[in-house]
Parts: structure tokens; sequence; C-alpha cells
């Protein structure tokens, strides 16, 4: 459905400006990810990056309301026709805005946990996950802006694999009866939780090329782990 909304909108200056600030938002999004990544592996001091990448989360805040405004205005003037590309953007604009927050989360566990990530079991492979959702942020924002669907798709398998990953180390986090320090154990749960999120949205974003308004945010059970 996104292809045929989006063809239809190459002409118009009001909308391909609002999706184009769609993308500057999972550009800052994909900014604090990295940022946060850089802390959790004690590469950068968070207090060098606190700073900018609050303000990163910020900024998506106020393009998000900006476009809800504009959304809203856009329809109150009489493009009733635009309807459909509206309830679009605003379904993907509020997944662009929780993943500034989660990136946010896990900049703070990054933050508050001092101590190393030692156990192999769980360590290696929410580092994997972490290295796996980066590179989602530039398809997701190329599958929406360029309505591309053979990209969504790819966008949807790899976040949904991810999913399904998070919660098999979160629910042998919470099942295993090895010792496990508790601060570690917890940071390793919340990154799952957390991963999970960023990864969720994303295939959100990428949902909306391949489904009908209705069905967006929605994929078959089993495809892609819980939310």
């Amino acid at each position: 459905m996104w292809q045929q909304i989006l063809k239809a909108l190459r002409g118009g200056d009001v909308l391909g400006e609002m999706i184009e600030q769609l993308g500057q938002m999972l550009d800052a999004g994909q900014w604090m990810f990295d940022q946060a990544a850089d802390v959790l592996t004690r590469t950068v001091d968070w207090p060098g990056v606190a700073g900018e990448l609050y303000a990163r989360d910020q900024e998506i805040n106020r393009i998000e309301q900006g476009l809800r405004e504009r959304i809203v205005t856009h329809l109150a003037v009489g493009n009733q026709n635009d309807l459909p590309a509206c309830l679009v953007l605003m379904s993907v604009v509020k997944d662009a805005e929780r993943i500034g927050d989660y990136c946010k989360n896990i900049f703070e566990v990054g933050k508050f946990y001092e101590r190393e990530y030692a156990h192999p079991h769980y360590a290696r492979p929410l580092r994997d996950v972490r290295l796996a959702v980066g590179p989602l942020f530039e398809l997701a924002r190329d599958a929406f802006v360029a309505a591309d669907t053979p990209c969504a798709r790819k966008v949807l398998d790899k976040a949904g694999g991810l999913m399904r990953t998070c919660d098999v180390l979160i629910q042998q986090l919470l099942s295993t009866s090895e010792q496990i320090p508790a601060d570690e154990a917890v940071c390793y749960v919340l990154l799952a939780r957390f991963y999970k999120r960023v990864a969720a949205h994303l295939g959100n974003i990428a949902s909306s090329v391949l489904s009908p308004v209705s069905m967006i945010d929605y994929r078959p059970v089993g495809r892609t782990g819980g939310r």
C-alpha cells in the first residue's frame, strides 16, 4: 500500500517534507544507538556523550510533535485524500520516537553498570545482537523513504530473528540456576529487552511498506516473537 501512496505523493511538497523528517528521526536514533554502544563497550566515557545524546533525544521529540501538528493541520485544511498517508506517518513517527527512548535506556545501562560483561553465554550473544541491530536503522529508513519492499522484508526478517534471540536470552536468565551476580544478570535482561524493542520498532516501520494501514505493527504470530 505504501508504494502506491508514496508514488502519488512524489509531487506533494508537504507530505514529502514530512517523510524526510521521519528519516531525520531515524538518523538521530541511529546516532544515539551507536553512541550508547560505545558507552557499553567503554570505547568512550559516558560524560563525553551524555549532553549530545539527550539533546538528540529532545530533537526526536520535537520533530515528532511538529509532525503531528503538521499532519493534523494538513488534514484539517481539506486534504482528505492524503488520510491513508497521514495515518501511516502518524504510526511510524511514534515508532521512531520510541526508538530514541530505548537508545537512551541502553546508554543508561552503560552509564550505571561499571563492571565487566563477563559471562560468555550472555555477553557474546548480546554483543552479536547489538552489532546486528545497528545496520537495520539505515535499511528501515531506506525501505520507508523509497517504499522498497525487498528492503522492508529484509528488515522484518532480521528484526524477527533478533527479537527471538532476545526472548531466548531473557528466558534463560530468568530460569537459570547458575549463580550470576545480580547486577550483571539485571544488565543482561535490560539489554536484551531494549535491543528487542529497538528491533521491533524498526520492524514496525518496515511493516508500513508491506501492510495495509490496519495491519501496520502486526506480523504473523511466531515470526517475530512477542512484544
